[in-house]
């Protein structure tokens, strides 16, 4: 199906700016423009459902996900010289394009940045997924995941970031079992 009006109307994101739209109001447009079941797959994919996610854009994106996270796996193991595969999970194919980005984000010389990079990477392939048209629920749903991104981005706070670094190197380490 596809949803003309309500797609035209959402108004466009970027990873570096706070976006024109929070999250709760999408979801109530969301709500009263979208068939029900494409409603759910928006808040399935959004963690906001328990339902166990049967719709193919929901397989799609978290393939794509473990993808991206086997492929940084399989990168932190090879610079610490350690075996991948009690850690990796099961994916349907593998990407090299996944690899390539995994590896190039980790690349970068700050935390901040390497979060950046896989967070621009993520916006690639949410475009990627929404195909082409831009008034499918495929697109819907991209939207979705790229909100959801930005809205990330735009709530990060550097002090807060700081205090809970210090906080965590403050704590005392765990004991070396004997």
């Amino acid at each position: 199906m596809n949803y003309y009006y309500f797609a035209a109307s959402l108004p466009t994101l970027a990873l570096d700016a706070p976006p024109p739209l929070r999250m709760a109001a999408f979801l109530t447009l969301c709500q009263e423009h979208l068939r029900a079941a494409d409603y759910e797959t928006v808040r399935q994919l959004l963690g906001l459902s328990d339902a166990r996610p049967g719709n193919a854009l929901l397989r799609e994106w978290h393939g794509r996900e473990v993808q991206l996270r086997n492929a940084l796996v399989r990168a932190r193991a090879a610079r610490l010289g350690r075996d991948a595969t009690p850690y990796l999970r099961p994916e349907a194919a593998a990407d090299s394009a996944v690899d390539k980005a995994a590896a190039e984000a980790l690349s970068r010389p700050a935390p901040h940045e390497r979060e950046l990079a896989l967070d621009r990477f993520r916006w690639a392939q949410a475009d990627e997924m929404a195909g082409y048209n831009p008034f499918s629920v495929a697109s819907i749903v991209a939207y979705a995941l790229k909100l959801k991104l930005a809205e990330r981005w735009a709530t990060l706070d550097e002090q807060a970031g700081r205090a809970a670094a210090e906080a965590l190197v403050a704590q005392p380490a765990p004991a070396a079992a004997a």
